[in-house]
């Protein structure tokens, strides 16, 4: 396979490093029609879908480690090394998932293809152990009954002899009837073990579906995180920029009062040095005295406006 070259920087940006990966996105196009019409219906069909599947996870993890060689260099390098990586494993993975699908569901049908012949058989052979009990059963009443009868028919003490060999013949009766049970418990153990290894696959297959879901997140977290940092950069530098115009602004507006602010001071001063008049009615003492705190307010925001503008 050849190497994934970056994009070209654009007139005028600063060149950086040029991204290489062992693998393009044609080779992957090339590697999705190779394996598009693979089935594992068949043995040789399933053999080619799991070499498939290991030259694609083999392709993923060498582009994981040459991303992670890549990014060693510069952050901002990194970013363009990830980006390139995820195109590229996100098309490794769009032909891979599908195939492992495909082998997972041939698995799982033999798995339950041999989970049912095994429970066939067990079946059979109990079935097969009760018959050959009942039939020794039968056989050996029927010979227990017929000794019985001819027994009858002789004397009492043979009678007798009889009724215990006939009680010596119940408890070999229950001894088997206790051997069949056994097999009986013994092949229902046998099953529930198959059961729980049932479950213990699917709990298996589970817990790796639940470690893939967090790694997921995980991944989209960071990413989430990646961009906040960034956006927030980005805010903080604009808010610097839009203060800095701010403040030019000011000096500038500042720097062309300068010459009427100096005037308005002066002005201010020229209020405050007026000569006040004496008066002697109440009435012209109250008016004057409104006169010249308004003159004052007026000389003080002269100044004042002197003052922030100078």
């Amino acid at each position: 396979m050849t190497e994934q070259l970056a994009t070209p920087e654009a007139p005028g940006v600063p060149s950086t490093p040029i991204v290489r990966y062992h693998v393009t996105p044609a080779d992957i196009a090339k590697l999705g029609e190779r394996y598009a019409g693979l089935s594992c219906e068949t043995r040789e069909g399933y053999e080619q879908t799991r070499l498939a599947i290991a030259e694609l996870r083999g392709t993923r993890t060498a582009i994981e480690k040459r991303r992670v060689e890549l990014k060693s260099d510069a952050l901002d390098y990194g970013r363009r090394v990830d980006a390139a990586a995820k195109a590229l494993t996100a098309a490794i993975e769009s032909i891979e998932l599908p195939l492992k699908e495909r082998k997972r569901a041939v698995d799982d049908e033999r798995e339950r293809v041999k989970r049912e012949a095994e429970e066939a058989r067990l079946e059979a052979e109990r079935a097969e152990i009760e018959a050959r009990l009942k039939a020794e059963r039968e056989a050996e009443e029927a010979r227990l009954r017929a000794e019985r009868e001819a027994e009858e028919a002789r004397l009492a003490e043979e009678r007798r002899q009889l009724e215990v060999a006939q009680e010596a013949q119940r408890i070999e009766r229950e001894r088997l009837e206790a051997e069949q049970r056994a097999e009986r418990e013994r092949i229902e153990a046998e099953r529930a073990a198959l059961e729980k290894e049932r479950r213990a696959i699917e709990a298996e297959r589970q817990r790796i579906e639940e470690q893939e879901r967090a790694r997921q997140a995980r991944e989209r977290a960071e990413q989430e995180a990646r961009e906040r940092i960034e956006r927030e950069q980005r805010a903080a530098e604009e808010r610097r920029v839009a203060e800095a115009e701010r403040q030019a602004e000011i000096a500038a507006r500042l720097e062309a009062l300068k010459p009427d602010a100096a005037k308005l001071a002066a002005f201010g001063s020229a209020i405050r040095s007026l000569d006040v008049p004496t008066v002697s009615s109440t009435e012209a003492q109250a008016e004057l005295a409104l006169a010249v705190a308004t003159l004052e307010d007026i000389a003080g925001a002269l100044e004042a406006f002197g003052e922030v503008a100078s």
